[in-house]
């Protein structure tokens, strides 16, 4: 979800009210002094999505209602609260005429959720009682607040959730709960999920085979085909519009020719490849069925000693029972074995049919093309215009259909990526569910050691001083720094160590295609604790994040300046006030449109 444009509506004549503030691709940057109202509109921006916010007296005085526009894969949306005491939020989409209403945090959580792919899955409360994410718990892993926001790596205004900061990244991550109120019912249906999911997964890949097989495409690619069918197509145009057509289509048929000299010689490599693989096959078959005969004939011996009384003289003696045993296993083994090759026999001899009939059908259009070249001189002109004509569209029609093949195959391979990304997703959700703390879930070590790797990055592009670079993050996601915590800095240390862990964990959610919340807010750091110039790497950074990702990053600032470029834009307070400009204030007074 990213966001469009938010604006604030004035209660009354001489309520305060703002112009609409459109968010930039990338960067949108507040920048005013103390006291010009940034913080009132950078909450404003979580406030719409139903987070709660103690606004001051005189915003819910002096303001009626906020408006927010977001966009999520096509759809936008807009939201509209009502500066009250009251919960009341209306949601409308876009070219919908319907609009819902909810009256508490929890139905607008479900809702909202529910469009961005959450999961609505039941969580513990630390009482051991069911509940259920909310948008309190999920966005402050994007939203830093000035006042709370920077002193720890996720400040939440309740913590009522087990392990609640563990819980919105695995929530956010698309990972199985750690404490799942109704773990058993999601294992069952995790695991019966997972046996479809094999199903398509089998299926797609016999599907790509055979296509593979049956269209003989070799390791050409889509791209070269598109060069090939250019250039066909080139000709063509070439020789329809050429003032010396006869010569040119001479030229072409020659060409032709050559390339169905070069496709016959791949195709003869093949048939001789699979001649020899048949070959093989049977040499293989002929070796197991002398094996078997090897076998019967011991079987045969076996029992002629058991009938020696003076060898077995209790009936069932069980002398030569280990060797019975044996014969029937590696029987049946040698026998399945001559199955599998009958049937790879079979199929072999089956493409080989399809290459020999493929090979006669180049040989006739190599003598069609030839024969055109050879003509009497009073009938040369006309036949190889015309047959360089025919040949040109055949070739034309044949790649075109190699490459729409070709496109289903690669169609079909993306699909087959996704669903063993989906295999790979359930079986970390059953590892996690049916391993109590979940840390066996491949995705939650991955994220570890990505998170890791991109604090120290981020450690030093904030220049970092004093915290040590030998980080461990544990299966909740908690941070060490050698053998300090978090908890243990103060001031610039701790500030900059704050800003890391959330740019770095924005820049992993962002980079591992999670669409959830694709915006990072901060709400004016406290500058004073930061040099001007660590804090521009840090803006650039992120900007570079922006660029590479479907990302945005919101700020307000007092000190620091940053130059907007292309994606970015700055809002800055266009109302007067009575010491310094405003962001918000009485918009007919000021001329401000609506």
């Amino acid at each position: 979800m990213k966001l469009v444009k938010l604006k604030i509506h004035p209660s009354g004549k001489d309520g305060w009210g703002s112009k609409d503030l459109v968010f930039a691709s990338d960067i949108t940057q507040l920048y005013g002094p103390n006291g010009a109202g940034k913080t009132p509109v950078i909450h404003s921006i979580a406030f719409a999505l139903g987070y709660p916010v103690r606004f001051r007296d005189d915003i819910m005085a002096k303001c009626s209602l906020v408006s927010l526009t977001v966009e999520h894969e096509g759809s936008f949306f807009t939201f509209e609260r009502s500066f009250s005491d009251k919960f009341y939020i209306e949601v409308s989409e876009k070219d919908s005429k319907e609009a819902r209403i909810f009256y508490n945090e929890q139905e607008i959580s479900e809702y909202l959720f529910s469009r961005l792919g959450l999961s609505s899955l039941a969580l513990t409360t630390n009482n051991n009682e069911p509940t259920y994410p909310y948008i309190s718990t999920f966005l402050p892993l994007f939203y830093i607040d000035q006042d709370a926001g920077y002193t720890s790596a996720y400040k939440s205004p309740g913590s009522f959730i087990k392990d609640q900061y563990a819980e919105m990244i695995r929530l956010g991550l698309g990972i199985a709960p750690k404490h799942s109120f109704e773990a058993k019912r999601f294992l069952i249906e995790k695991k019966r999920e997972l046996d479809l999911v094999n199903i398509q997964i089998v299926d797609t890949e016999e599907f790509i085979r055979k296509l593979e097989e049956q269209s003989d495409i070799g390791n050409i690619s889509v791209s070269e085909v598109e060069e090939e069918l250019e250039q066909l197509r080139g000709e063509f145009e070439e020789l329809r519009n050429s003032f010396d057509a006869t010569n040119d289509a001479d030229y072409v048929l020659q060409r032709l020719i050559r390339e169905k000299q070069n496709e016959r010689l791949n195709l003869l490599a093949s048939i001789k490849n699979l001649e020899s693989r048949i070959s093989g096959f049977n040499k293989i078959k002929n070796e197991i069925e002398i094996e078997i005969n090897t076998l019967s004939l011991n079987e045969e011996s076996r029992r002629l000693f058991s009938s020696f009384k003076e060898i077995c003289a209790a009936p069932g003696c069980g002398l030569f029972t280990s060797s019975s045993d044996s014969y029937g296993k590696n029987l049946l083994y040698l026998r399945d074995q001559i199955k599998d090759l009958d049937r790879n026999t079979k199929f072999q001899e089956i493409r080989l049919d399809e290459y020999t009939s493929s090979l006669r059908k180049i040989d006739e259009e190599i003598a069609s093309l030839e024969s055109n070249l050879t003509k009497d001189e009073e009938n040369s002109q006309t036949t190889s215009l015309i047959a360089a004509i025919s040949a040109l569209t055949r070739s034309i029609i044949d790649r075109q259909s190699k490459k729409d093949v070709l496109e289903r195959i690669e169609s079909e391979k993306h699909n087959y990526v996704q669903l063993l990304n989906k295999r790979r997703g359930l079986q970390g959700d059953i590892s996690s569910l049916g391993g109590g703390a979940g840390s066996g879930d491949i995705r939650i070590l991955e994220f570890r050691n990505a998170y890791r790797k991109k604090i120290i990055e981020w450690l030093d592009v904030l220049s970092t001083k004093n915290v040590s670079r030998e980080i461990t993050v544990d299966s909740d996601f908690n941070v060490l720094f050698g053998a300090e915590k978090l908890s243990q800095f103060s001031g610039s240390t701790l500030l900059r160590t704050v800003l890391a862990l959330r740019a770095a964990f924005f820049e992993l959610f962002v980079s591992m295609g999670c669409t959830s919340i694709e915006f990072l807010i901060f709400d004016t750091p406290r500058q004073h604790d930061i040099e001007t110039k660590d804090f521009a790497a840090f803006i650039t950074r992120l900007k570079n994040i922006c660029k590479d990702n479907r990302a945005q990053i919101v700020f307000s600032t007092t000190e620091y300046r940053y130059n907007p470029v292309e994606g970015d834009i700055e809002w800055q307070p266009e109302f007067s006030g009575f010491e310094q400009p405003m962001y918000l204030g009485v918009i007919d007074n000021n001329q401000v449109p609506s």
